[in-house]
């Protein structure tokens, strides 16, 4: 069996030539290595440090990536957020009555095609059905990873409750809030079968990574006659604390819009074989590459602070289906797991990963508009009848023309 690596929210292996992901579990001795993680800006590298990681185990037949760092912030369960990691939540502007407001985005501006030693492979994987006991298929399509001592039959049973976030169409107080914990993660600029490790994955150009995706999203929302805010504050050029200072950055939104009903954290996943070849997690949909998706979904067995995480395992089951049913095969199984994410601000909050560092912009962006497709119409679906007001949209085209 060859292990493939992913990154550190969730841990993964796949059987060589299986095309199937399954969760692993801890195994018996310790492997350790490094990974340089860096920000470039300009094409100037403003932070590059080393996080150490360990295969930890517990069995001989099963393989993980561990990450001491994120399973320190798992194990501490974030109540409130320092008032001066609040951000520039109460420097924003009121509400101005738009269907998209877009915050806090930089104008950095990286030229990744720089980057050009062809250091490593990266091949397409696309990420199939699981097989076992604790994968769940839902009723409309896709499947959920039960990764928790809940019995399967009880959260099967939960999958099936019909709640999805009540949010009000064409209003002018924003219903949706689109964020990033790590605002820097990023895409290669095209397809190609190759990478340059001397790009981290990492930039702080918006057009880059996760922030083109949650705008793609937001666009989506907004033509649909929802109103989003997609705050783009960079939570992580110190990777420490990011998760801290985007629960503030939340926290802060929804303190001044008690009417955002739906919090989305969008992330960019990171998966690679032992041998360092990298896996774009890509599908065909209508023609047209697109990064698969993954939901991740907190669960609590007390210690975790999230009491009402039934209620985000409702909303994630009902968009994972939502997904699933419009555009086979854009998704991986929902993975449910201890941990928190900062789901505990929202019934409606989610954690989001489009495609993997081996996915080019386009793919993800791409993913990005069906995630927003799909969300618009589960909302539209579960809200109370409203009469359409025509308000302009006024998207940033600038920004969207930029990254295609």
């Amino acid at each position: 069996m060859q292990m493939i690596r992913t990154s550190i929210r969730r841990k993964l292996f796949l059987s060589a030539g299986s095309g199937i992901a399954a969760l692993a579990v801890p195994v018996a001795a310790i492997l350790s290595f490094s990974v340089i993680f860096g920000v470039t800006q300009n094409n100037k590298e403003v932070e590059n440090r080393a996080r150490s990681y360990s295969f930890e185990n517990a069995n001989s037949n099963e393989s993980v990536l561990f990450d001491p760092e994120i399973t320190e912030k798992n194990d501490t369960v974030i109540v409130e957020a320092d008032e001066d990691e609040e951000q520039n939540v109460n420097n924003m502007i009121d509400f101005p009555g738009k269907y998209i407001y877009t915050v806090n985005m930089n104008d950095s501006s990286e030229d990744l095609s720089t980057f050009s030693v062809h250091s490593g492979k990266i091949v397409n994987e696309t990420f199939g059905k699981g097989n076992g006991p604790e994968f769940i298929s839902l009723p409309n399509g896709g499947q959920l990873r039960n990764c928790t001592e809940i019995p399967t039959e009880t959260v099967n049973a939960e999958c099936s409750v019909n709640s999805v976030p009540e949010i009000e169409m064409y209003s002018d107080e924003p219903q949706v809030l689109i964020l990033h914990t790590h605002t820097t993660e990023s895409y290669e600029p095209y397809e190609k079968d190759w990478y340059d490790e001397s790009y981290t994955s990492r930039s702080a150009d918006p057009g880059n990574g996760v922030v083109a995706v949650g705008e793609a999203i937001a666009g989506q929302l907004a033509a649909a006659g929802i109103n989003v805010i997609h705050d783009c504050t960079m939570h992580d050029l110190t990777y420490n604390g990011a998760y801290s200072r985007s629960l503030g950055t939340a926290l802060g939104v929804l303190d001044r819009y008690p009417t955002v009903k739906v919090v989305l954290d969008i992330h960019r996943d990171a998966i690679e074989y032992e041998d360092g070849t990298r896996v774009s997690a890509v599908t065909d949909i209508d023609g047209k590459r697109a990064a698969q998706t993954m939901i991740i979904c907190a669960a609590d067995d007390g210690t975790y602070g999230v009491p009402g995480f039934m209620n985000n395992l409702h909303f994630a089951s009902a968009l994972q289906q939502s997904m699933e049913s419009r555009y086979p095969t854009l998704t991986r199984p929902v993975l449910f797991q201890y941990c928190q994410y900062n789901q505990q601000v929202s019934p409606g909050a989610l954690l989001i990963e489009v495609g993997s560092h081996g996915n080019s912009i386009d793919q993800a962006v791409y993913s990005g508009e069906l995630i927003g497709k799909s969300l618009a119409e589960l909302l539209k679906d579960n809200c109370a009848e409203a009469e359409a007001v025509p308000v302009a949209v006024k998207m940033p085209i600038y920004f969207i023309d930029r990254v295609r």
